[in-house]
């Protein structure tokens, strides 16, 4: 009989600490929710901002409101969301500039590992290594030899320090045992002209920025660096299977809470958005130039943070990457 009161009066707290969590989630969202967007309006971060959010003021009957907070290699805008209270009404959606930055700013207002909670991971995308159609090079393994024959005179297109193409870059060298000499670029159009025309030899860039001017004729791609052939490129062979055994890096975008925010409001905003974006419009969206959705659990998505912090931030160190100023 004592064992049984003990039990019943364990039963009693642990309600008593678990219910008015759960009664919150089974309410929330009760006022507007702020998704953060750490990206000005017009890119894929926005883009997918713009269809999660309309996807759950659809279900939610509360308006989402993206909210582009630009700046500062997007750390204003991770730091917005890692400050909020942890409530529900604030999400952050990002990129993997948010593992990169954590190894590229000595000094952030922030610490990534510790005041942001993964909620999901929505989609990954590869970068294409793009060519001149006429370069004398055909595939990765004659760009690495021409590297190695030549050391440093190779020029790869920079599109922005610390950026995901730009570190891209550095680990190719890096496994592949190459020099190549960096020439910058204040976006990706400058670059695919100047490679076009031959006045450097190698860019990574998204399959969205490089695959019109692979079917024009301007540019021939030789690697995705997804450790597998993307669905929508079959063509193109992965860099790891062109020699770089065990190299994979891709883009991909993250919802994010700040840290503390209840576990039952977590998983109902990952069922919620997992639920949204898997209908078929959403899907369309979302889902062209080789990005594969993955819809994460919070679990998967907050392993995947840890090993990309760890890997940029070794990068980042070996490579004595920078910020530009």
């Amino acid at each position: 009989m004592r064992a049984s009161i003990q039990l019943t009066a364990a039963a009693i707290v642990a309600a008593a600490v678990t219910w008015p969590v759960s009664g919150l989630a089974q309410s929330y969202p009760t006022k507007a929710v702020r998704l953060v967007v750490p990206f000005p309006p017009g890119g894929g971060v926005d883009a997918t901002a713009r269809v999660l959010g309309k996807k759950l003021t659809d279900q939610w009957s509360q308006q989402v409101i993206v909210d582009n907070r630009t700046g500062a290699g997007t750390t204003i805008g991770n730091e917005i969301a890692a400050k909020a209270a942890p409530d529900g009404y604030t999400l952050l959606l990002t990129n993997n500039a948010l593992a990169i930055s954590a190894g590229l700013y000595s000094k952030l207002r922030y610490d990534t590992a510790k005041e942001l909670l993964p909620v999901m991971e929505i989609l990954r995308s590869p970068f294409v290594m793009v060519i001149p159609a006429n370069s004398p090079m055909k595939s990765v393994q004659d760009l690495i030899a021409a590297a190695k024959a030549k050391p440093g005179e190779l020029t790869l297109a920079n599109t922005g320090v610390g950026s995901g193409p730009h570190l891209a870059g550095v680990l190719f060298a890096n496994m592949a045992g190459i020099k190549l000499n960096e020439i910058p670029y204040k976006g990706g159009g400058p670059a695919i002209v100047d490679l076009a025309a031959g006045r450097v030899n190698v860019l990574l860039t998204t399959p969205l920025a490089a695959m019109p001017h692979v079917q024009s004729g301007r540019l021939r791609a030789i690697g995705v660096t997804s450790a597998r052939r993307a669905a929508d490129l079959p063509s193109v062979p992965s860099l790891a299977e062109s020699g770089l055994s065990g190299y994979d890096v891709s883009t991909w975008y993250m919802l994010l809470a700040p840290t503390g925010t209840p576990k039952a409001l977590v998983t109902r905003v990952y069922n919620d958005a997992k639920a949204g974006l898997g209908q078929a419009d959403a899907v369309k969206a979302l889902s062209s130039g080789g990005t594969e959705l993955v819809f994460s659990t919070p679990e998967d998505s907050a392993k995947l943070l840890r090993a990309e912090l760890a890997r940029w931030a070794k990068v980042i160190r070996e490579a004595n990457v920078k910020p530009e100023n």
